[in-house]
């Protein structure tokens, strides 16, 4: 009797003594079984460097392209580790993509006739160096699922998935900048010369909205990031990313116009357990 008495008591004190440990195992968020971390929510602010590709052609019929630009973005996000290396996620957030394309040209213009003041019988003047910016603004509300890939418990990984992006507002703006002010026609040099309908160096020709663009944004998220533990409950990540444009901002008057993006971001990241 006594030794199936000090039996009891051994196998009872055992299991008393896993079980605290099973529950810390399970508050710890293992949702898929041994080895899972806890889940995660995360805050990722960050810059982005955009490249336009393709072309675009205005309400004038002149063609914009290689257009650069930079944009602030911002996002939250869900991350669901499944074991120590595999991990799926959910962001959320905005982002805005701006570029702005120059394209130099030889244009012609007419000037007052300097003895009657009009231009009914001015003069024109050929081979006048005019600029032509285009400037396109857009702001963006993102969805982006991914899978994650970590390498060690902690350190490097990789992420990707797809990009949905809502088109929220856009903007477009067409100027003309005049880059000389001096012209000379048949020996006799015209100075300050100006645009007629501003009265200056700088023309606008179209402000505002973006004709004919698409309301969804699809493309690539392809990141490289690194985790480095700040405290037991917070991760830091610094983030690169890539954003592969899949569909065009327009198909009408543009030849796949897209805009691709190379962000550089810091994701700070807290447990859930």
């Amino acid at each position: 009797m006594k030794r199936s008495l000090s039996l009891l008591v051994i196998v009872a004190a055992t299991v008393l003594g896993l079980r605290p440990a099973h529950a810390q195992m399970l508050s710890r968020g293992d949702l898929f079984g041994p080895g899972a971390p806890p889940p995660m929510v995360a805050i990722e602010v960050g810059l982005g460097k955009h490249q336009q590709q393709g072309t675009y052609d205005a309400a004038c019929g002149c063609t914009f392209q290689d257009g650069t630009g930079s944009g602030l973005f911002g996002s939250i996000a869900f991350e669901l580790p499944l074991d120590y290396e595999w991990a799926i996620g959910l962001k959320g957030g905005i982002d805005f993509k701006n570029t702005a394309s120059t394209t130099a040209i030889t244009d012609q213009a007419i000037i007052s006739n300097p003895n009657t003041g009009t231009t009914d019988t001015g003069y024109t003047l050929s081979g006048m160096s005019i600029d032509r910016v285009g400037t396109v603004k857009t702001t963006y509300a993102v969805l982006n699922p991914y899978v994650q890939y970590q390498f060690f418990r902690m350190g490097p990984f990789v992420q990707a998935g797809p990009s949905f992006g809502f088109l929220m507002s856009n903007h477009f703006t067409h100027v003309r900048n005049l880059l000389s002010t001096t012209a000379t026609i048949n020996g006799t040099t015209y100075d300050n010369l100006r645009f007629s309908s501003s009265g200056t160096t700088e023309e606008t020709v179209e402000d505002g909205p973006i004709t004919d663009a698409s309301g969804m944004r699809i493309g690539l998220l392809i990141s490289a990031g690194y985790n480095i533990g700040v405290s037991e409950r917070s991760v830091l990540s610094p983030l690169l990313t890539y954003d592969f444009p899949i569909t065009a901002i327009r198909s009408s008057a543009a030849s796949g116009w897209k805009i691709g993006s190379l962000y550089i971001s810091a994701v700070l990241k807290f447990k859930l357990d």
